[in-house]
């Protein structure tokens, strides 16, 4: 699908990375370049500041407020909204184990808010080489924590980084994560996945919400509904959960250094132990090391509604007169008129989207 991979500049003069991490699009490596979550650095323009403007409409804004407006700081920002994410995170989480537990009838605790139901399906907006989408089931409220972004960790040293079509760049942690190949494993016989799964690098994993690597740019004269956002992983203690097994299986990652898994769920591999001298003593099923990526609504869905979130790409470094600025499926989202629909949503006056 059209997800991305990273290119650094000192691999490529074509891309220019000022302060943030650019990322590029699955469909076309000819020059496109997206941002993926950048690092809010004092004085950095980032656009992932866009984003955290949009989570706070959804997340942290009073709708008894009407003229309340996000914090001008970036760290203002962000502390309110990753705290809230992390919050919504471990009730997703909490009510997975639930649903994995036959013990527990698959029982959770969400309060007036449902757990999200996914399908992937042949999706109208998704380029020719990439045709699959996600949507959503039922209804959902902006503010709903909708599904996460799977796959392999990698840091920022890593320097042996895959050439992926999903390569994906969390800057708020200065990781990578590579989608490329992870599935649901509820989706396993899914005649669309089927034939497309079939590789050896293929991951079938245990989390049924951990579908971020599928979702698309919004298609032409419409605006994404859901925005990426960094959380940081509960214990299976956080979620109450008496063993880490099923905390475990919700875990969609692995560590990858130089080409070897060093970390899974269970904890460091003995090849890391041993390259750190600690071979023996191995704790089992600690703290997940990293941040996870969670796609949250901005926008409220109906059943059947697609999932898009905004690829951010930049136009082509070397552009010149008849080359393309962007692949012919893209189309630049309206930052402004984005976030005027966001806030109208929250205070229930959503009007027709007109881009």
């Amino acid at each position: 699908v059209r997800s991305h991979f990273a290119s650094r500049c000192e691999q490529d003069p074509l891309y220019q990375l000022r302060d943030l991490v650019l990322v590029v699009d699955a469909c076309d490596l000819g020059g496109f370049v997206s941002d993926g979550l950048l690092c809010l650095k004092e004085g950095c323009e980032s656009t992932s500041y866009g984003d955290l403007r949009l989570l706070w409409h959804v997340l942290c804004r009073e709708p008894q407020v009407p003229l309340a407006v996000p914090p001008n700081s970036g760290e203002q920002l962000l502390r309110p909204v990753l705290n809230r994410t992390s919050e919504l995170a471990q009730l997703l989480l909490s009510a997975l184990c639930k649903e994995l537990n036959p013990t527990r009838g698959g029982r959770h605790d969400l309060g007036s808010s449902e757990l999200p139901n996914l399908e992937v399906f042949m999706s109208h907006s998704a380029c020719e080489g990439a045709p699959l989408g996600i949507r959503i089931t039922q209804t959902a409220k902006p503010g709903q924590l909708l599904c996460f972004y799977p796959g392999r960790v990698f840091r920022a040293e890593e320097t042996q980084l895959p050439k992926s079509d999903m390569l994906y760049s969390n800057e708020y942690e200065g990781i990578y994560l590579d989608g490329k190949g992870w599935y649901p494993a509820h989706w396993r016989k899914h005649p669309l996945l089927e034939p497309r799964a079939s590789g050896a690098n293929t991951l079938w994993h245990g989390n049924r919400l951990a579908a971020g690597n599928l979702l698309n740019h919004p298609p032409k004269g419409s605006l994404p509904n859901c925005v990426p956002m960094a959380f940081r992983w509960p214990t299976w203690q956080e979620l109450g959960e008496k063993t880490p097994a099923y905390w475990a299986r919700l875990v969609p990652h692995v560590v990858i250094k130089e080409g070897r898994v060093v970390r899974t769920a269970s904890g460091r591999t003995e090849s890391e132990n041993a390259d750190q001298g600690q071979s023996q003593g191995k704790v089992w099923f600690p703290p997940w090391p990293h941040m996870g990526v969670a796609l949250v609504a901005v926008r409220g869905l109906q059943p059947g509604d697609e999932l898009h979130w905004n690829y951010r790409l930049h136009p082509r470094a070397d552009s010149k007169p008849g080359l393309a600025r962007f692949p012919d499926w893209y189309e630049p989202v309206d930052d402004d008129a984005f976030e005027r629909v966001v806030a109208d949503g929250v205070l229930g006056e959503e009007k027709p989207v007109a881009v």
